[in-house]
């Protein structure tokens, strides 16, 4: 698991210190949820001064944000050189990341989210942009290759990509096995793909 919070500020961090911070959090959001976790509280569970915290994260929004960052592992975007392989493999890594822990604290943040301006555009820039961008690229490479015709709308095939996880997030359930495999032929269908009926 990454244990990096926001960019440092000032004189070199303690990565021990950073990785207290983060455990501390993600602890925090499963047993009070987003409304019960704040700073002192945080600081506290993590063995640190609130100035200690302060000097890496400056809101609640932030710090829960990039405490969730560190859940997704650190690796590369698929790209299998077909778009049916770069679906399969990215589904497959957001059907684990749903069903994990961290499936279950964004879970719990989606209601937060709607009535938090501040966590909703904090989860935004850190958590749907990256991966909105890495999902635009993947289809901007299918188009390239002629796999399918351009779209006429890149967010919406988006939304049609991961809604049918997030589906089954927000319904509590696992993923059931095989649900990707019947979904990546679906959406290569709706995108037009060739040979596809």
């Amino acid at each position: 698991m990454a244990t990096s919070l926001t960019a440092p500020r000032g004189r070199p961090r303690s990565p021990d210190v950073d990785r207290a911070i983060v455990a501390a959090t993600l602890t925090l959001l499963e047993e009070v949820g987003y409304a019960g976790v704040t700073m002192a509280g945080v600081a506290d569970r993590a063995g640190v001064s609130t100035a200690t915290l302060y000097r890496r994260i400056s809101s609640k929004e932030e710090l829960v944000v990039d405490a969730l960052a560190t859940l997704v592992p650190d690796r590369p975007p698929a790209d299998t050189g077909a778009l049916e392989g770069d679906l399969s493999e990215t589904l497959r890594r957001m059907g684990e990341h749903l069903s994990g822990e961290r499936g279950r604290l964004m879970l719990g943040l989606a209601g937060e989210v709607l009535r938090h301006p501040g966590l909703a555009e904090a989860v935004r820039a850190r958590l749907s942009a990256p991966m909105q961008r890495v999902l635009a690229a993947m289809i901007d490479r299918a188009v390239t290759r002629g796999e399918i015709p351009r779209p006429a709308d890149v967010d919406v095939v988006i939304a049609l990509i991961v809604g049918p996880l997030h589906y089954w997030l927000l319904s509590g359930e696992a993923i059931r096995p095989g649900v990707i495999e019947t979904l990546v032929p679906m959406l290569l269908r709706s995108l037009g793909a060739a040979g596809e009926r």
